[in-house]
């Protein structure tokens, strides 16, 4: 834990912050005594919501079932290039 005396946390706040938001705790001392202690709050992220697949075949034949561009991507830029 780090400290930081009441002086340093009138002059030098966003340095403290910065600890405090990287996860620290600092301990606030007046004449070398500890009087309080700022920590980050105890927030319980939220649990990664994975997609579910269970459904993939039939997203990939929906995908295969869309129409597709006659020409490739490389041949549009070609025939858009010999315009000019």
């Amino acid at each position: 834990m780090k400290t930081a005396t009441v002086r340093q946390i009138r002059n030098a706040f966003p340095a403290v912050l910065k600890l405090i938001r990287n996860g620290e705790s600092v301990a606030i001392t007046s004449r070398r005594k500890v009087v309080a202690t700022l920590t980050p709050p105890m927030v319980k992220k939220p649990a990664r919501r994975l997609r579910p697949w269970h459904d993939l075949n039939a997203r990939m034949e929906m995908l295969l079932q869309q129409p597709m561009l006659p020409i490739s991507g490389a041949e549009m830029l070609a025939q858009d290039r010999d315009r000019f």
